[in-house]
């Protein structure tokens, strides 16, 4: 082959080597737009359907008693006994704990021991004043006929004078016994009186449970020192119990006593039906939380006494209402919309939402049932307009 020959080759052969780069270039930028701009999009999909839209406001709280007492004694004394321990159950008047007595019981004997002999120095005054009252009616027998023997000279003045002291010595003798007999019947009240107190002091001398219930503390033992005051036992009812909740303030203006609610305990996905029976008037000023109390209508576990416990209350519901997840509800800067399908293409809707639930969000306007709102799956929130998809 000439040199002209082998030019020339070289030349054709760099011609078509560029004309083959040039085709791969135009392939790779068509393969890129097909995928940017032709290709559909895999999205989620989701159709709009009719159902129950449920608003709810969440609460975390602990479980509380209606009733709780810190029992103790009225007076001051030491423990013997504390019949009952942590976690026992108690009835109405059932003994939960004693006081030493011995103090008292002797001083209940010698009170007792005064109303007897009042009571004997009474009698021997009854029968005191039955005498006395004998003389003085015959003293005064005495002094009418002495005073008409005088009148008529028959005897001297002098035995007139003597009929007459004896008299009033008789008279005088009467009222002295019956002062005693008044100071012995006050001796005999104020002996009872002491004997009352006594035996009161017996009485409050045992620890009674004020009502059915269950021993959550015992904080004294025996031989231990109480004063008026002192708790030895708290006690809670625990068949009325309630879930104290705290709620964010500004679901202050849909909760009202008597609402719906479901109770969750930590573990377990049981819930409890109950009611609000009380919103508390202020609001925490660190956390503006306020406090809920939601009463389980049932009571169908055993609960403990500060347990934790979340609650939802019901606070709006809807039914038979055009619904969408929330899970498809994207915002920015203009406010809520979503991504819907439109003739096979993707395009931005910004309906009107009404009722928002825990899932699902009321639909108010812009959209149908049965209409298919798409969302970008992953962490991709984004979806490109008027491209076509196609769901996964």
């Amino acid at each position: 082959m000439s040199a002209a020959a082998s030019t020339v080759f070289r030349r054709a052969l760099g011609l078509v080597r560029r004309g083959l780069w040039g085709v791969v270039l135009v392939a790779v930028v068509l393969l890129v737009a097909w995928f940017r701009v032709w290709s559909p999009v895999r999205v989620e999909v989701a159709r709009l359907d009719r159902g129950t839209i449920t608003q709810e406001a969440f609460g975390r709280g602990t479980i509380e008693s209606q009733r709780e007492a810190a029992v103790g004694f009225d007076l001051v004394g030491r423990l013997s006994d504390v019949l009952v321990d942590e976690g026992a159950r108690v009835t109405l008047g059932q003994e939960l704990a004693r006081l030493e007595t011995n103090q008292a019981q002797a001083d209940l004997r010698s009170a007792q021991t005064g109303i007897s002999a009042a009571r004997a120095s009474l009698q021997r005054l009854a029968a005191e004043e039955e005498r006395a009252r004998a003389l003085l009616a015959t003293a005064e027998r005495e002094a009418t006929r002495t005073q008409a023997l005088a009148d008529a000279g028959a005897v001297p003045g002098q035995q007139r004078d003597e009929a007459s002291d004896r008299l009033r010595v008789a008279r005088a003798e009467l009222d002295r016994v019956l002062a005693q007999r008044s100071e012995a019947t006050r001796g005999i009240d104020v002996a009872t009186g002491g004997a009352e107190q006594r035996r009161v002091a017996m009485v409050r001398a045992t620890l009674l449970a004020p009502f059915d219930g269950l021993v959550t503390r015992r904080l004294r033992e025996p031989g231990d020192t109480v004063t008026i005051g002192s708790t030895v036992l708290r006690i809670v009812d625990t068949n009325r119990v309630y879930v104290n909740a705290a709620v964010d303030e500004t679901m202050l203006p849909l909760l009202a006593v008597d609402q719906r609610a479901a109770i969750f305990f930590p573990g377990t996905d049981a819930s409890l039906t109950g009611r609000v029976t009380r919103i508390s008037w202020e609001a925490d000023r660190q956390t503006h939380e306020l406090l809920v109390e939601v009463t389980p209508e049932r009571l169908e576990r055993r609960v403990a006494i500060g347990q934790r416990a979340d609650v939802r209350v019901e606070v709006g519901r809807r039914e038979h209402v055009l619904r969408v997840p929330i899970r498809m509800v994207q915002h920015d800067d203009t406010g809520a919309f979503v991504y819907a399908d439109r003739d096979g293409r993707i395009a931005l809707v910004r309906p009107r939402f009404g009722l928002t639930g825990s899932d699902q969000v009321e639909v108010l306007d812009g959209l149908a049932e049965g209409d298919a709102v798409l969302s970008a799956p992953g962490v991709v929130a984004t979806l490109p307009l008027g491209r076509r998809w196609v769901a996964p």
